[in-house]
């Protein structure tokens, strides 16, 4: 039989989740994997059982770690670029709480998979689409003009803040920014933001609310920024907005803005 009809007769796919529990898978591996760690399958299915090991010599797996507490909202839904946390229970172990550090992957020799079966699977396919948007971001996400970043940067600390307190309700920020090219000292930025709620705490008059209140605050710290105007700033549902209303904006990944460690220290995201 060949390796693909194998490979698919097995029941490789993407999504699959392999315990390292053997030396061989770990002796593949660029670095010590824990014992409680799962190896995420991230590798497009095609890719996985492709018949040549030579033209596919390897697949990708990413760490997923057990949490012992439950998620943070500012590392949920992928906001983070630098750490995602969720909820899923793949394990049947009791364990319900993981997280995932998008560095924390392995190429290993996809041979190994001819004599393993897969130990189970994502099946919340909501769930592993997140985890691989958010892995694609990495590589697709914005890079404003250096010369936006520093102005935002002089109130990083003022400004994220405010963000912090948003991501329990905003789901994406979209922000247009022109121009788009880098500036001299004494010219000016213009944004416009969009906070996209989604449509249940949309219609929530509480949460809409606490929202408004941050997003006026917002607009103030952006607005004390040298070299910045805030042309508008409006908060918008998941139900409501369209294509035709976002064209022209781009996705802001404020994480290093949003989130701080445990000691204060900001996280090393660029926007």
């Amino acid at each position: 039989m060949a390796n693909r009809e194998r490979l698919i007769e097995s029941g490789w796919k993407q999504g699959i989740l392999l315990v390292p529990n053997d030396e061989c898978l770990k002796e593949n591996a660029h670095y010590e994997i824990p014992d409680n760690t799962h190896l995420l399958i991230v590798s497009q299915t095609c890719d996985l059982v492709q018949d040549s090991f030579e033209r596919e010599p390897y697949f990708e797996a990413l760490c997923l770690h057990p949490l012992n507490q439950e998620p943070n909202g500012g590392y949920l839904g992928g906001k983070n670029s630098r750490r995602i946390e969720f909820n899923l229970d793949f394990a049947g172990d009791g364990i319900t709480h993981w997280f995932a550090l998008p560095y924390e992957r392995h190429l290993i020799k996809r041979e190994l998979l001819l004599d393993r079966k897969p130990d189970s699977s994502i099946h919340d396919e909501q769930t592993l689409n997140m985890i691989l948007r958010w892995l694609s971001r990495r590589y697709t996400r914005t890079a404003f003009p250096e010369t936006f970043v520093s102005r935002i940067d002089i109130r990083k600390d003022r400004i994220g803040k405010k963000f912090s307190h948003l991501n329990s309700f905003v789901s994406n920020v979209l922000v247009q920014v022109y121009p788009f090219s880098e500036l001299d000292s004494n010219d000016e930025y213009s944004i416009e933001i969009i906070l996209v709620m989604d449509a249940e705490k949309f219609d929530d008059p509480n949460q809409h609310k606490s929202c408004m209140e941050i997003k006026d605050q917002l607009e103030y710290q952006l607005g004390q920024c040298d070299g910045i105007e805030v042309t508008d700033i409006n908060i918008e549902s998941t139900a409501a907005i369209t294509f035709d209303g976002v064209k022209g904006f781009l996705e802001w990944d404020y994480s290093y803005l949003s989130f701080r460690e445990p000691d204060d220290a900001a996280m090393p995201v660029d926007i």
